[in-house]
């Protein structure tokens, strides 16, 4: 059975970005791990441009994921206290995946908030790891 080229991408996506949000996190706390090639001069050798390029493209991705999820996370309870009405008793129909989604934006939202009260570093490293995995955790919330 073949898989279409696209969702061949997705699939390799979705391994390769938790990867990279994780050595995001583990090249800034600990820079001594860096590759020590990847410092030096950069006009001995093609490689640390096309490795710094895939990193620069990599980081736009996790940028772009982070800015959805933000997305997600801010508008939850927008999204509840609009839909309170209909959830609470009188009113119509309302989609029950939907509900549990923002509901569990919600919660990611209260524990990211209250992580940064504790420590904002490291609730700044669990968004950093939750923008990293968010297509499996919005599988998981739908």
């Amino acid at each position: 059975m073949h898989v279409a080229p696209r969702s061949q991408g997705r699939r390799w996506f979705e391994v390769v970005l938790p990867v990279y949000a994780l050595a995001v996190l583990i090249f800034y706390f600990h820079p001594e791990y860096l590759p020590i090639g990847l410092d030096d001069r950069m006009m001995d050798s093609p490689m640390p441009w096309a490795i710094w390029g895939i990193a620069g493209a990599l980081g736009g991705v996790l940028a772009l994921s982070g800015l959805f999820v933000a997305f997600f996370l801010l508008y939850s309870p927008v999204y509840l206290l609009a839909k309170s009405g209909v959830l609470v008793g009188s009113g119509g129909w309302v989609d029950r995946r939907e509900v549990r989604f923002y509901a569990g934006c919600f919660v990611i939202l209260c524990f990211l908030a209250g992580l940064a009260a504790y420590d904002p570093v490291f609730a700044a490293a669990a968004f950093v790891v939750i923008a990293g995995c968010a297509h499996l955790i919005w599988r998981l919330l739908v």
